[in-house]
């Protein structure tokens, strides 16, 4: 046990303790008694002013039955301080735990906060994240809407283009049935109207193309100077 002395503000030596329980070094005391005394019998505590006795009646005079309940008002004290010791090494102790958990806390506040950070810029990204699929599903749902009315319109163009291939099939079916009887027309009033000539057996034999070309080039037959040698046959 340790402590201070109120007198000279100091640890306690060779502690004493007055009949009013407050402790004091044994020469603080004694130079305190002797400067404060004014009888010399008694005097008071420093403390709390209480008055105590300063001598000791003389034991020989006195029965012995009474030498029990006599005490000396100043009594020395002696003081364990191997309790004081353990005491101070477990407070030691208590305040490096202290420390070492203060570091900890500090620590783990810089873990937070850079926690708490990443999960606000985590948050952040994850709201963008979500606007960002709401916008491509709305674009998703219109483009299907415009696919879905193409493919409606491409049907009904192909629809409008099968009729179209099929009247333009009918009129060349009807064309080419008109340039045959044509054709043949022609063949039956050349070869009745007039003898077969050997340039209107050559007429004859050339495609529709080249007999239109030679129909309007050929001269008219009654101004038409033969040659002396006429073309054979056989030309």
């Amino acid at each position: 046990m340790t402590g201070q002395c109120s007198i000279c503000l100091s640890d306690w030596k060779d502690p004493v303790c007055i009949p009013c329980g407050h402790l004091y070094c044994s020469p603080c005391l004694l130079d305190y008694i002797a400067s404060s005394s004014e009888d010399g019998y008694t005097t008071i505590c420093p403390t709390c002013r209480a008055v105590f006795p300063i001598v000791s009646p003389e034991l020989t005079c006195l029965p012995k039955h009474v030498h029990r309940y006599i005490t000396p008002s100043i009594r020395r004290v002696y003081l364990d301080n191997t309790a004081v010791q353990s005491l101070q090494q477990k407070l030691a102790t208590s305040q490096n735990q202290v420390k070492n958990l203060q570091k900890e806390s500090e620590r783990l506040m810089l873990f937070c906060e850079k926690y708490q950070n990443a999960a606000e810029v985590h948050a952040d990204g994850e709201a963008k994240a979500r606007l960002e699929i709401e916008r491509l599903t709305r674009l998703l749902r219109e483009s299907r809407v415009a696919t879905a009315e193409a493919a409606e319109q491409a049907s009904e163009w192909r629809e409008r283009h099968g009729e179209l291939k099929k009247q333009v099939e009918g009129a060349s079916k009807n064309h080419s049935r008109k340039r045959a009887s044509t054709s043949q027309l022609t063949d039956d009033s050349l070869s009745t109207s007039t003898p077969m000539t050997p340039r209107r057996r050559i007429i004859r034999d050339l495609p529709m193309r080249n007999k239109k070309k030679l129909k309007r080039a050929e001269p008219d037959s009654q101004n038409v100077r033969y040659s002396r040698f006429p073309l054979s046959d056989s030309e």
